[in-house]
């Protein structure tokens, strides 16, 4: 999962989270918010790879880790900007 991560960020260095709201009811967290980040492909991380989105977070915490993990996102803008860069010549 780390190698996941590393290669995520590696992809999106600026990657940024804005959190707006965190709910909290025992062994559950949801965080509301949205992601960013410039994707570095083929003509780097250039503004025309920017991409936002609306996202959502959910963790179930046990023992004190947390023992899932979900991201809610609406992935199309970063789809489309990532087809764009790769069609680049």
């Amino acid at each position: 999962m780390i190698a996941g991560w590393h290669d995520y960020f590696r992809m999106f260095p600026d990657y940024t989270i804005r959190v707006e709201t965190i709910l909290a009811d025992h062994d559950l967290v949801a965080v509301f918010g949205s992601a960013s980040g410039t994707y570095n492909g083929k003509r780097g991380a250039v503004l025309e790879n920017r991409i936002e989105m609306p996202a959502a977070w959910r963790a179930v915490v046990q023992n004190g880790k947390v023992k899932r993990w979900q991201v809610y996102a609406d992935w199309t803008e970063g789809t489309r900007t990532i087809a764009e860069d790769n069609a680049v010549g």
